[in-house]
């Protein structure tokens, strides 16, 4: 085995041994910083908060990684709950996404204190790899808010977080049955991969004119009654849509009493397609739908249209050399990528519009009826068992991170096929 410092101009050899000497850092920089790192996910799993409002998250994090010696950058591109960390010099630079906001009444029911866990693990091996080896190479470590419902990362990636990255990296917890129904059965514990859903959110308002239900209902303007027909209108849209395709809605605020026609009615709306472009298109017919029950009942109607989600892009050659990773050093089976749409959505999907990217996924123990956005998936996030497979996904990305920096070659075939990827998917 060549120099490992020389490692980026060196033919790869396959499996474990090409990376046994850089796992060797990896594990032990983890092992390290696991007892400190529990306390702060910890916290995190005992503090929940949602989109954009992750604060003890953002201060408990840039602590810890200031305590190692780290140059935080807190409140990075102007949001007050994302944080940037950079390390190294030289070379290519590859991201590793750390997310950490919880769902509203369930807590950290889709596992993102554990990918903070992953991240920041990956974070620490990969900079203890490059510091040890002297090699030339660049990472980030981005705090990214707000995955959930609110596009955090699309924020960021209009705010030039992305600009200049090579590749960037993640991993998400969920139910073994998630990845394929006999997961358990089989031994599969991960899998590099899959496309998303592409989303829009819309929050929706009618205006209406209040007056007594029954003394004198002719008067009224009822912003109930255009919720209502907005709910029929995409009920009926939905027999035309792509089967892919979804809408969903709930009623926030309206009317409480019976007898006052209600003049206000506050509504949310989600649309999701296989692609970006699809969902263009899908939205506009939408937006129809409340257009046509304003008009319908004579309520005037506000629209305020989140930020997008893109579907998300799968780079083959870089599932296929996290599973080579992943298999080599865990002796169990990773599916590299599945050819299927996941029916949720993730804001990594912009991430991978920016550049290549993996959103891996990995089993954590759980009964068969437990789903993500589930409180029986909140307790299984936090128990020792999934932090500690968190931590091994840390070895898992700190070690792909480590080629995508080092293995020209590689390299240069993950970019090659996103170059395709990504201009077929332009205008989808």
């Amino acid at each position: 085995m060549g120099s490992i410092a020389d490692s980026s101009s060196v033919s790869p050899q396959t499996g474990i041994d090409r990376l046994k000497a850089i796992q060797e850092i990896v594990e032990a920089s983890i092992g390290t910083a696991s007892t400190d790192l529990r306390k702060v996910i910890k916290h995190i799993y005992d503090n929940p908060e949602i989109a954009f409002e992750e604060y003890i998250a953002h201060d408990t994090i840039c602590k810890y990684l200031e305590d190692q010696g780290f140059q935080v950058t807190r409140k990075a591109y102007g949001v007050e709950t994302a944080f940037e960390v950079l390390y190294g010099k030289g070379g290519r630079l590859v991201s590793i996404n750390a997310e950490y906001d919880a769902l509203p009444g369930i807590g950290h029911g889709c596992g993102h204190h554990l990918i903070a866990a992953t991240s920041i693990a990956a974070f620490l091996g990969v900079t203890a790899a490059i510091k040890q080896n002297g090699i030339q190479g660049r990472v980030q470590l981005l705090g990214c808010p707000a995955e959930e419902n609110q596009g955090g990362k699309a924020v960021l990636c209009n705010a030039g977080a992305l600009k200049g990255v090579d590749a960037a990296v993640m991993a998400h917890p969920v139910p073994p049955q998630q990845i394929v129904p006999n997961a358990v059965e089989d031994g599969i514990t991960s899998f590099g991969g899959a496309s998303s859903l592409a989303m829009l959110r819309w929050v929706v308002e009618f205006h209406g004119k209040a007056t007594h239900a029954s003394a004198c209902p002719h008067l009224g303007i009822n912003a109930f009654d255009a919720a209502v027909a907005a709910y029929n209108n995409i009920a009926l849209l939905r027999q035309q849509t792509l089967p892919e395709e979804r809408i969903h809605g709930v009623v926030l605020e309206g009317p409480t009493v019976p007898n006052t026609i209600g003049h206000y009615t506050k509504c949310v709306w989600i649309a999701r397609s296989p692609t970006r472009g699809k969902l263009q298109a899908l939205s506009k017919r939408v937006l129809a739908c409340f257009e046509a029950a304003a008009t319908a009942t004579g309520c005037t109607v506000t629209v305020t249209e989140g930020n997008m989600y893109t579907d998300t892009l799968v780079t083959e050659s870089l599932c296929n050399r996290y599973a080579e990773i992943t298999d080599s050093i865990e002796g169990q089976k990773t599916i590299p990528f599945i050819h299927r749409i996941e029916p949720g959505s993730t804001d990594f999907g912009n991430v991978t519009y920016e550049c290549p990217g993996i959103h891996a996924y990995y089993a954590i123990p759980c009964s068969a009826e437990t789903s993500v956005h589930h409180q029986t998936f909140t307790a299984a996030t936090g128990t020792e068992e999934a932090y500690y497979l968190a931590l091994k996904q840390g070895t898992m990305l700190a070690l792909t991170a480590w080629d995508l920096l080092t293995d020209d070659a590689f390299y240069k075939e993950v970019k090659a096929e996103w170059d395709v990827t990504v201009k077929k998917h332009s205008f989808a």
